[in-house]
This record gives C-alpha cells, structure tokens and sequence, in this order.
C-alpha cells in the first residue's frame, strides 16, 4: 500500500525510494497533452493504485491537482541540452510533426498552462508565461520591430501574419525545432508517442498498447477507459472542427463556394499560407478583414493586378529552388 496523500510532489520522499517506485517519465511540450497521458497511465495501470477522480479542469484541461500515486512522473524539457531528467529510467516522449501544427496552434493558445488566450479578438494579450515560454518577445521584436510584454495590445492581423510564416516554412516552427532538439537528446529508452494520436481514439487505444507493452506497464484498457477518452476528447471544443480548412482548401480547388466567416484565426492564417505557397507572386492583406467566402478568394485571385505580383519574400522556395529574396536568409 502507498502512504496516504503520496503524490509526485512529495518531496520529503527519499530520492532513492522515488526513483525505484517510478515507472514511466512523460515528457512533453506545453499544450501537447502531457498531462492527460500521465493521467491515464497513472488510472490504468495494473502497477498504480487506482485514481476515482477526474483530472479535468473548467477550461477542459487535465491539469486539476488529485492525488496521483507518484509512479508516473510529467515534466517539460529543460531550455538547454541535456533536456531530459531520471535519464535511467523508461520515458515517453511526446512528438510533433509538421501536420500537426496546424490543430495543436489551434489549442495551444487556450489550454496549454491554462492560458486562455482568446486570439480572435481584434487585439491580443498574451500573458507573461506565454510571452516566455513561444519566445515572443524576441521573434516579435526581430520581425515586427517592437517591444512586446503583458500589456501590449497586439493586432489580430499582425498575430495571423506571425502565425502565418510557420504555416509558410513548418521546418521553422518552435514546436517542430524543439521536438527535433529533444529527439537527439532522448533517453535511450525513450517511446515515441505522437501528438496526433490523442485525436484518433483508435489510433491512441493502439498506441498506449505499444507504450505499454515496451515499457511493461501493464495498462489494461476497458469501458471505463474508453469514458475517459471520450470525456477528454468532448472537452477539446476545436475538435469538432478538426478537418475544417480541409474542406475550405477543397472548396477553393474545386470551385465552389463554401463561408469562411467561422474561422478562427489560426485557421485564417492557415489558409493564408496555402494561397501564398499555391499561387505564385501573391501576398495575403495585411489587415483586419479577412475572406468571407471561397468565391471571394478565388475572386481575388483571378483579378489580382499583374504589376503587383513579385516573388513573395516569406517562401523559403519557388518551385522547388531556393528563394534569393527569402527574408528568413537575407537577415541571417
């Protein structure tokens, strides 16, 4: 039996007692559903006590403090190599690839830390801890040439242009740099878990399975674990929308004309992205309004003036040779 109250906080826990109790580190960057799989292993393993409470917040999240058995430890990276922590001990890692950026950039801003970010107002507040953490102040300054903190009332189109360049060259996102960082310092017993797996339910149901069967954790899936996943997935309200710039990029090919009003903004810049990098010399408007319609981009396409066309400085590439004008390269 565990001590009541024994949670992976305990300090006071000897050191050495702690590390032989521990049966898994999740690691993950913020936003990335780190806690929900700490969560979930922690609840479903046959090596852990069982959990009866929810680790689900108000804002969705599963970041309520309950009592875990303090087996599973959860952790961001440190800032600097070597990264990782307890580097003895089995670690699940998980991963972001380029098509993911798009959905994780779609949450991140509300849920991770419990930010609340709402990025579709006409200016932004970006807390402290978000501004420290996506390195904002820096890249803001770089590209835009001003001072940004806690206070700043940012432009919605300013932030969509930021968010927009990502979209443009994936390589450069923060997300995508440092899950390339922390995959050539993992642990050697690491398992890769992908990000996109928590919005799959079979695909997460085959992937814990693989987690567990490598690090021996005994997970034992049920109804009661499929109730779990379900409530974790209801409570990402962005999800019942996954697949919609899909659509709005098959609207645009085929020529049919599809509302584009519901957009959020990240999907906005999104979209952006995919007319600049699929239509050569054009450059979406710097400014507030945004497309209504697919007709009303395809519009704007047909009749964008000629003597306004030139190689747009925000693709790495031009078909498929490297840009001279790239911005990114002119200021290195």
């Amino acid at each position: 039996m565990w001590p009541p109250g024994y949670t992976s906080t305990c300090l006071a826990m000897p050191s050495v007692l702690r590390k032989m109790e521990r049966i898994c580190n999740v690691v993950f960057q913020g936003g990335a559903h780190g806690n929900f799989l700490r969560y979930y292993i922690d609840k479903f393993s046959k090596l852990t006590p069982n959990i009866d409470q929810l680790p689900f917040t108000d804002n969705g999240t599963s970041h309520n403090e309950i009592q875990y058995s303090g087996m599973v430890d959860r952790y961001h990276p440190y800032k600097q190599p070597p990264y990782f922590r307890n580097t003895d001990e089995p670690h699940v890692l998980i991963t972001i690839d380029q098509q993911d950026i798009l959905f994780l950039q779609r949450i991140v801003n509300m849920r991770a830390g419990d930010q609340k970010i709402d990025l579709n107002n006409d200016t932004i507040k970006l807390s402290k801890s978000y501004i420290e953490n996506f390195d904002i102040e820096h890249t803001f300054k770089k590209l835009y040439g001003k001072d940004v903190n806690e206070n700043t009332e940012i432009p919605k189109f300013i932030f969509r242009d930021f968010l927009k360049l990502a979209f443009l060259d994936p390589s450069k996102d923060g997300f995508i740099k440092r899950d390339n960082e922390y995959r050539k310092h993992m642990p050697d017993n690491t398992f890769l878990f992908p990000v996109s797996a928590f919005w799959n339910e079979d695909k997460f149901k085959t992937i814990i399975q693989e987690m567990s069967d490598k690090h021996n954790l005994k997970i034992e899936q049920s109804t009661e674990s499929h109730e779990i996943y379900q409530k974790f997935i209801q409570n990402i309200s962005q999800y019942r929308t996954i697949d919609r710039c899909d659509k709005i990029i098959k609207s645009l090919k085929d020529g049919t004309n599809t509302y584009t009003t519901d957009l959020d903004t990240v999907e906005q810049a999104y979209i952006s992205a995919w007319i600049e990098k699929n239509h050569d010399f054009v450059s979406v408007p710097l400014c507030d309004y945004f497309f209504t319609t697919t007709k009303e981009i395809n519009n704007w396409l047909e009749w964008y003036p000629q003597f306004y066309k030139a190689m747009n400085p925000n693709l790495p590439k031009f078909n498929g040779i490297d840009n001279p004008y790239h911005l990114h390269d002119l200021k290195k």
